[in-house]
């Protein structure tokens, strides 16, 4: 047996034995309802409240009293007509995700495009402004790097998100580590021949 099959055994072995999926939901009605700043969704991306960190400003959500929601901001810039909100997760928990799902509610015409680890878009549609709460859900082998809201009205403020869901395969440490020794392994048996 040549090295160059040893090393594709244990590549398949390492990354079948990789961890398993992890599902991480933000439904936003945490005690305080600030607290969801430290949690997964508001260290892996630029979202943040309307109203400003910290504060406790949120609407109902859609599972009826005591549910909160967020009124969703980019933070980029001030509100205005015609402004596009973009929130984007930090790049390596992106290119981990398996799937996202969100609930939005929006008091203007607003469309959603949500984004795979190379900026393809993977959904494309126009939100109900009568509807209420509308689930929006996407899967991906790529990863999903973010998603982004339009609308020619004011967004942020008119906008809210609810129950955001995304599934992640976390690639541990080793296999990058595994990964890189292959690399080397497959140059100096390139070397000898």
């Amino acid at each position: 047996m040549n090295i160059k099959s040893i090393t594709v055994a244990a590549a398949a072995l390492v990354l079948s034995t990789a961890a398993n999926a992890v599902t991480y939901v933000e439904d936003f009605s945490g005690d305080p309802f600030s607290s969801w700043e430290s949690g997964w969704l508001g260290l892996n991306s630029n979202i943040q409240n309307y109203y400003g960190i910290g504060s406790e400003n949120g609407p109902a959500g859609p599972g009826g009293p005591g549910d909160r929601a967020l009124w969703i901001t980019d933070g980029d810039s001030e509100p205005r007509n015609g402004e596009t909100v973009d929130i984007i997760f930090e790049n390596t928990f992106g290119l981990s995700l398996t799937s996202f799902s969100i609930d939005m509610d929006t008091y203007v015409d607003t469309s959603i495009q949500v984004y795979d680890g190379s900026g393809g878009i993977l959904l494309d549609v126009a939100a109900d402004q009568n509807a209420g709460y509308q689930n929006f859900s996407v899967a991906s082998a790529n990863g999903i790097s973010g998603f982004s809201l339009f609308s020619s009205n004011q967004i942020e403020g008119n906008t809210a998100i609810d129950n955001v869901i995304v599934t992640a395969v976390p690639v541990p440490a080793a296999v990058w580590l595994f990964g890189s020794g292959l690399l080397g392994l497959f140059g100096v048996a390139g070397r000898r021949s």
